[in-house]
């Protein structure tokens, strides 16, 4: 009887250590799962670009390019007789005023300041100084002069503002894609570097029509000096 009795209480005491690894095993595997459930919702929540990223920056100098080149076509819409130019011109307006209002929306949903407190262009390492414009940007006795020259001369200085406008736009684009995983920024970018392109070498057609001289150098991005 005794052993009987010590058998019993020897099984007892191995049910109750079974019972407690497998009540650890358990608490393991339900921390191991909320521990993976953490980090997929983690992971799952959208990481918007804060107040100083390169997204943000980009996005604001795009827009404020973006405006200009919306000003210049309208002007250039509103007076050449041209076919061509006026579809150009057209379709310059109608993408970029979309863009500019899907920029300004993601800046908003990401809940960052839509002017910034940066230079231009401090995003890519190429600080615009005060008081000058972001390169391939018109000055603004140049966009008068679209509203102001003759029809003719009118059309061959917005050919040759917008190329150097948009060899700007290209660069800028090129430059986020260099900084950004952030899939709309990355699409966005994509668009604008092949659209861009595409119209800078109908411009450069264009002027070539024109008996003017194809631009295809270059635009300086560096506005240090340097």
């Amino acid at each position: 009887m005794a052993t009987t009795a010590a058998h019993r209480e020897e099984t007892a005491v191995t049910g109750q250590g079974r019972t407690r690894t497998e009540n650890y095993i358990v608490l393991g595997v339900l921390v191991a799962l909320l521990i993976g459930a953490t980090i997929f919702i983690y992971q799952a929540i959208p990481k918007f670009p804060g107040e100083n990223s390169a997204e943000a920056g980009f996005l604001r100098d795009m827009i404020t390019h973006h405006n200009q080149a919306v000003e210049m076509a309208m002007i250039i819409h509103d007076r050449t007789s041209n076919p061509a130019l006026k579809s150009l011109a057209t379709d310059m307006v109608l993408t970029q005023s979309s863009q500019i209002g899907m920029m300004q929306g993601w800046l908003n949903v990401w809940g960052v300041d839509a002017t910034g407190n940066d230079p231009a262009m401090a995003w890519m390492g190429h600080p615009v100084p005060a008081g000058q414009l972001m390169p391939g940007m018109a000055t603004p006795d140049q966009v008068n002069q679209l509203q102001t020259l003759p029809v003719p001369q009118a059309e061959v200085l917005f050919l040759q503002l917008m190329i150097r406008h948009h060899q700007g736009g290209v660069a800028m684009a090129e430059a986020i894609l260099q900084k950004s995983d952030q899939t709309q920024i990355r699409q966005l970018a994509t668009t604008i570097v092949n659209g861009q392109q595409n119209e800078i070498d109908a411009m450069n057609g264009m002027l070539k029509q024109r008996n003017q001289p194809e631009i295809t150098t270059p635009l300086p991005m560096d506005m240090s000096g340097h």
